[in-house]
């Protein structure tokens, strides 16, 4: 664009420039031609006098000089002038006001000859005039060709007056003046002009030749441009600059490019925090591995997820996590080495496949990664050990496609994460089964709460000393269109693990809270989930139903399994001493099965204990059974935290807790779980005076339901 520019402006200095070279031109033409048609006009009024011609006639040069050539000397500064007769006999001469015919007019006489002769062939009463150089001078010519009309005056006729002026260096000044150009004087040149210069070429008189006038043209549009330059040149290279920088900026885009797009690549193709394969690229490698020639090995396709992973996140922070990432997935891809590939397809999932000619091979690759896995990690101070669930499909046993060998080996690693953790699982159809029941069940689990299938039922808590009700613990039920009503081993595991278990907690909280307001007197338990006591917001949650409700913070109390309170985390310990801070009581559920001790009780405001039902049950029946039950009883009371024995069946295990100081007990010796008008029921009887031993309580009332489903020892 900006030479196109250049250019077309170039094109149209030149033109303009030209334009005015002509009007140059041609005003230095018309200014000669006026100059000679002033000297004619002034021999012709000469001429034109009597006493002129007379001098003529009579050639009385004296008197002919005074009147004519030194006349037009002074009065025209006519500088040479010449009277000649028909036949170019010089009758009279004048060269600069001096009488007689000098070197001048010797000069002169050739080119006063060549215009006698046009004149006499252009006729008669001809004028002439034109340029003549002679001796390096140059000269303007005018002839005037007349009759005289005094017949006194006895002369040949036609005379012929010949005036001429040097074209010297003030007569050009002049005629450059008159033409008024702006570009200085006129000089004489014998050669073409250079640039920047104009010239007019006339005839030489003299030799016939062509005579240049040269001056310096003005060249308006050449003098703007060259004056505009240095802003044109700053212009230029500002777009030249702007020009380099685009091209550079567009260079370092695409080499930008370039790189995202291999960055992008890389991302698509490669897991960015262990360096292993993404998922999609692995199932592209596996795909192709799976279409190996004729003959080639079998093929077995793993997904391994660490064990308790969340925890270490939890604990040590996520920078030891992602080490700790990094390092198993070195050592899973150096266990495989060129018999296959592993990627990381989840937080702390990975997937990997591997070739085998035999079983004995693939137990030892099994083994393998089981004892890389196991070796410690070192981060910094800390000494980490993992265990991890796997689960496998075989192709082409199971599977021959990329997709169904993955969706299979994942559900061998989900029946090695139900039976455990730290196990390994080989693919059969029964698991397929058995996800496929999970599944169904938990749709059925989301229509249940749309249409109000879960029942909340309520298990009497006694004061072991007196056996008179001081609570009620709220159990769910879910009674199943089809397969009727279902405990809570059901389908707690499965809400648990869909997440479906915060609206159960939800709904079962607000029905006893409800529910509560016509049950006085007693405090109402209600299972909170591990799942809901780490769910941001949960205290507040709470306290929101609460106040629906109306319902005395005072009277509910939260049970939490001995799991949610090894770690809780910092969001679920502050939420629980938020809720303890309102009034609400928070018990620990089936103490001692897990890990807890009462040194995590201490740690946090708990204020009942509940004695698993797997103690209580071997009561009289295994020593040290009553041992443990004693023990754990003497400590929570002198800790100051309620303690109560889940399970009670019998009188004999009811002496046993009596003998060790128990505060509470709940079981079917006191009553099933019952429905709320049932509970009503029961709080009636006891306030009118009724008995609560179990061997004077009467047969359960219609519509109570005992829901014993063929065992003694139901999951509450």
């Amino acid at each position: 664009m900006f030479v196109a520019s250049a250019v077309a402006l170039g094109y149209a200095v030149l033109r303009h420039d030209g334009v005015v070279a002509a009007r140059e031109s041609e005003a230095v033409r018309a200014s000669i031609q006026a100059h000679a048609s002033a000297m004619k006009d002034a021999m012709a009024a000469a001429m034109a006098e009597r006493e002129v011609l007379a001098h003529i006639a009579r050639g009385d040069l004296d008197n002919l000089h005074k009147r004519l050539g030194q006349h037009l000397y002074e009065a025209a500064g006519l500088e040479y002038l010449y009277v000649a007769d028909a036949e170019g006999n010089t009758v009279y001469a004048s060269e600069n006001g001096r009488p007689g015919v000098g070197p001048a007019g010797r000069a002169l006489a050739p080119a006063i000859r060549r215009l006698l002769e046009e004149l006499h062939e252009g006729g008669p009463d001809r004028e002439k005039d034109g340029l003549s150089v002679g001796d390096g001078e140059g000269v303007i010519l005018s002839a005037y060709v007349f009759r005289t009309q005094n017949e006194t005056v006895n002369h040949p006729q036609p005379l012929v007056v010949v005036g001429a002026d040097v074209l010297d260096g003030q007569l050009l000044t002049s005629i450059a003046r008159s033409a008024a150009l702006e570009g200085g004087a006129i000089t004489l040149s014998d050669r073409p002009t250079g640039p920047g210069k104009s010239e007019l070429q006339l005839a030489n008189l003299f030799d016939g030749s062509q005579v240049r006038l040269a001056w310096r043209s003005a060249q308006p549009a050449s003098a703007l441009l060259l004056a505009a330059m240095p802003l044109v040149l700053v212009v230029a290279l500002a777009l030249c600059l702007v020009f380099f920088i685009m091209m550079l900026r567009a260079r370092r885009l695409a080499a930008a490019l370039q790189e995202s797009e291999a960055r992008a690549r890389e991302l698509v193709n490669q897991d960015q925090l262990t360096g292993l394969l993404s998922r999609s690229h692995f199932s592209s490698v596996l795909d192709a591995a799976l279409h190996p020639p004729a003959g080639a090995a079998q093929l077995a396709v793993v997904f391994v997820d660490l064990d308790d992973f969340k925890a270490v996140n939890d604990t040590h922070g996520h920078a030891v996590g992602d080490h700790l990432l990094q390092v198993v997935g070195r050592r899973m891809r150096g266990c495989l080495g060129e018999r296959g590939a592993v990627a990381r397809v989840g937080g702390d999932e990975f997937v990997l496949f591997a070739r085998y000619e035999n079983e004995t091979e693939f137990g030892s690759l099994v083994a393998s990664l089981y004892g890389v896995l196991s070796i410690p990690v070192q981060v910094e101070a800390l000494e980490m050990r993992v265990s991890a669930s796997m689960g496998a499909a075989r192709a082409p046993k199971d599977a021959l496609s990329c997709d169904e060998l993955m969706r299979l080996a994942d559900i061998a690693l989900y029946r090695a994460k139900a039976d455990g953790g730290g196990l390994f699982r080989d693919f059969e159809p029964a698991f397929e089964q058995e996800q496929l029941r999970l599944r169904t069940t938990e749709q059925e689990l989301v229509r249940a709460l749309e249409r109000a299938e879960l029942t909340v039922l309520y298990q009497p808590q006694v004061d072991v000393e007196t056996e008179r009700v001081v609570g009620f613990e709220a159990l769910v039920r879910w009674d199943h269109p089809t397969r009727g009503r279902l405990l809570p081993g059901a389908f707690v595991p499965i809400a648990e693990r869909s997440r479906l278990i915060t609206r159960i907690d939800a709904y079962v909280l607000r029905r006893a809270c409800a529910d509560a307001r016509i049950l006085p007197g007693v405090t109402i338990s209600v299972n909170l989930s591990p799942v809901n006591l780490r769910t941001a917001g949960i205290a507040d949650d709470i306290q929101a139903t609460l106040r629906e409700t109306g319902l005395d913070p005072n009277r509910l109390e939260l049970e939490i399994t001995e799991s949610a309170i090894i770690d809780p985390g910092a969001g679920a310990a502050n939420a629980l001493r938020r809720l303890r801070e309102q009034g609400i009581r928070l018990a620990l559920d089936d103490f001692g099965t897990g890990h807890a001790s009462l040194v995590h009780v201490r740690r946090y405001p708990i204020t009942k204990i509940k004695v698993d039902r797997s103690f209580i049950m071997n009561l009289g029946v295994q020593k040290d059974a009553a041992s443990i039950v004693e023990y754990v009883v003497r400590l929570g009371r002198s800790l100051g935290v309620t303690v109560t024995a889940e399970g009670v069946e019998t009188r004999e295990q009811l002496r046993f807790l009596r003998a060790f100081g128990a505060h509470q007990a709940q079981g079917y010796l006191f009553a099933t779980p019952l429905s709320l008008e049932a509970a009503m029921k029961l709080l009636e009887q006891q306030r009118s005076g009724a008995a609560v031993a179990s061997d004077k309580m009467p047969p359960p009332a219609p519509g109570i339901a005992l829901d014993l489903s063929g065992s003694l020892n139901p999951v509450n």
